[in-house]
């Protein structure tokens, strides 16, 4: 029953996605694909997966309860997952307002102590990481493509 209500959500996101893609700007005459290709093409192959996951939960027939002990038990062994897509939609509702370099140091600095264990010898390599990524990526938008990022 999780399944279904988790690949119903997708399918229904997916489609929210796909009709506020059609705002993107047309095609210049130099490109070859619209703006609105790419995540076309990647939404669409999430609403295949998740229509799949809908039609597999269907021919299960064995583990089709629904109860809170079932919510409790996946939530426990799904634990980081869920963080990690809370933490990802906060990210998202930040970007905007305090902006790439300092969102993308948090997210992935709490991202990193959440899929590692919580030692300190990975603290090191996780602060250069959570630094060093973003500052790349944003010099390369920057300086080489011209992109400025929030």
């Amino acid at each position: 029953m999780v399944n279904r209500l988790f690949s119903i959500f997708i399918l229904i996101v997916g489609s929210i996605f796909f009709i506020n893609s059609n705002g993107f700007s047309e095609k210049s005459g130099v490109q070859t694909f619209a703006p609105s290709f790419f995540p076309r093409v990647i939404i669409g192959l999430m609403m295949i997966l998740a229509l799949c996951l809908l039609i597999k939960s269907f021919l299960n027939k064995d583990k089709d309860s629904f109860s809170l002990e079932t919510i409790k038990t996946y939530i426990s062994k799904h634990f980081r997952v869920l963080l990690i897509l809370f933490l990802f939609l906060l990210y998202v509702l930040f970007l905007n307002i305090v902006g790439f370099l300092i969102c993308s140091i948090v997210f992935l600095f709490i991202s990193t102590i959440i899929l590692r264990p919580f030692q300190k010898k990975y603290m090191t390599t996780n602060i250069i990481l959570s630094v060093a990524f973003p500052v790349i990526v944003l010099l390369v938008f920057e300086q080489v493509l011209h992109i400025y990022l929030p």
